[in-house]
Formats: C-alpha cells, structure tokens, sequence
C-alpha cells in the first residue's frame, strides 16, 4: 500500500502543477485586459465604457426647486434634468463633468454629433417632439452641451432628448453662449473637476412656440460652475434676444447667489450653509481667468 501511494505521487505533482499554472495565466490575461480597457478608457478610445455605479447620485447635483413650479426630476446617466412640465423646458440640467471626460470628448475617438437626433425623452409624456420647434424662428438650444457628452454613446444620446433643450435665438446659441461653454470645457481640464447647472430664467408673459403654443421662450438664461477642488464658484447670465454679439464672458459673470434670487433655485444645498456662502457671493472672473500681465 505504501508503495502505491509512492508510484502515483508524481502524477499528482503534475495535475497540481497543471492546475496552478492554468490558474495563473487565467489571472494573468483578466489583468491585463483590464489594464487595457482601463487605459483605452482614459485615452478616450473606447466610448461605451461606464463606470458601475451611476454619475448622478452625487449630492451636489441636488437641486431644490420652488414648491409652486412644476418639476420632476429625471436621473440620466450623467446628467440631472429638473423639467417643468407646464412650460415643457427644463427648469435645470446640472451634470458633473471631470477632465477626463473632457480629455476624451476631446479625442479623434468621440462620438460625433452628426451622429445623432433629437428625440422626445422617453421618461416623460411631456417631454416636447423636436418637431414642435420647427418654424419657430429659435434654435433648440441644449442646456448641457453636446460638446461635453462626445465621451460616451448612451451620454451622447441622451443629450439629445428634448427634456434637455430650450428655445434659443440663434445668434446667442452660437455667439456668445457657445464661447463661454468652450472656455468651460476648457476650465474642466485644469480644475479637473466641475459640478456645472443650467436653465433659463422664467418670467411672465413668455413668448410660447409650438404647433400649441405650450412650449415657453425664456427671456433669459443661466448657467452655473462651481469647482470643488477649488472652493470657487462662478455664473453667468445671457439674455435671450439682446446678448447675440460676442461679448466678454466677464460682463456676464453673476454670483450663484444672484441666480438663486433670478430663478428661486437653490443649488448645492447638500452642502453646509457656511460652505455655500463661502463660495455662492462670490463672482471674481479673476479666480477663473487670471488677467494678462
């Protein structure tokens, strides 16, 4: 008996050493692939790569709306939209935009927007056809930037949902609203991280557009920027039809606190009160583009 256990011994040795090296190029190869995959994912080459857990259940994108207008909040994968069912544009749009993603809107690889149309959002009966614009005489203007969700296919496409857009006039569209939304891509870059909110400005006695007229021309609009690596905070305010020239971004620069006034918006509200003052009041284009010397 005991020289039976001694002849089949080696066999042995080689099933265990089989196993062990099978086990070992199994773990091998799983990471390197995710090396891989995580390296083409900074550099921008693969586009439909998304993190498990979802982008917008960031406190900081919680945004308190006033009780009296019509809101309801739809989680996109990287963007909130705040939408106002009685005038059929969003009251908000807010996302958290990092510089990598930045980085890889910015590469040969991102998705393209010849690509894609504008669709009715599917999470709401309200949301408005991109064909009730259609002879209006105003751009459907997007509230978070197409320019800045090229990172991801699912991103890029909900972009386009008409829950994210607002009647716009052409030349602010692509005047100054366009310049000031490049030098904010550019800003996501260098701070490396920006929460970024924007909407319009409602008033009464708004212009209505759409096959029945229930589709609200702001008068004016907004947007929002707060970095938090930072502790700064910055915004701006376009009025619809007189501010289509380009001018300076730092004539436009408002405190959030003002827009918080304009709009009866309250954002960040996650945070603690002396950490929004410390920031909110604030409006030093300076802190965000040094003057040359």
């Amino acid at each position: 008996m005991e020289k039976k256990i001694l002849k089949y011994t080696p066999l042995c040795f080689l099933l265990i050493a089989t196993l062990s090296s099978s086990l070992a190029w199994g773990l091998y190869r799983h990471h390197t692939k995710t090396r891989v995959e995580h390296t083409r994912l900074q550099q921008g080459g693969t586009q439909n790569l998304l993190p498990t857990k979802g982008l917008t259940t960031s406190p900081l994108l919680d945004v308190k709306v006033p009780a009296h207008v019509s809101n309801l909040r739809i989680n996109h994968t990287a963007m909130v939209v705040y939408f106002n069912r009685d005038y059929r544009i969003p009251n908000c749009v807010i996302y958290d935009f990092t510089a990598t993603e930045a980085v890889q809107c910015d590469a040969p690889g991102a998705e393209r927007r010849k690509h894609y149309r504008f669709d009715p959002d599917p999470a709401t009966g309200a949301s408005p056809q991109w064909s009730d614009y259609r002879r209006s005489g105003y751009d459907r203007g997007h509230m978070a930037p197409a320019m800045d969700m090229k990172w991801n296919r699912t991103v890029m496409t909900e972009a386009f949902y008409m829950t994210n857009i607002c009647p716009q006039n052409h030349n602010l569209n692509g005047g100054v609203w366009r310049v000031m939304e490049e030098k904010i891509h550019r800003w996501a870059k260098r701070d490396k991280r920006l929460i970024i909110a924007t909407g319009p400005i409602l008033g009464h006695d708004m212009k209505m557009i759409g096959p029945k007229h229930n589709i609200a021309v702001p008068k004016a609009f907004y947007k929002v920027v707060y970095a938090p690596g930072q502790g700064r905070a910055i915004a701006f305010v376009y009025n619809n039809e007189t501010d289509t020239g380009r001018g300076s971004l730092r004539s436009h620069a408002v405190s959030v606190d003002y827009v918080e006034r304009s709009t009866g918006l309250d954002f960040f509200s996650a945070l603690p009160l002396k950490v929004q003052a410390s920031f909110e009041k604030h409006s030093n284009y300076d802190q965000w583009e040094p003057k040359k010397r």
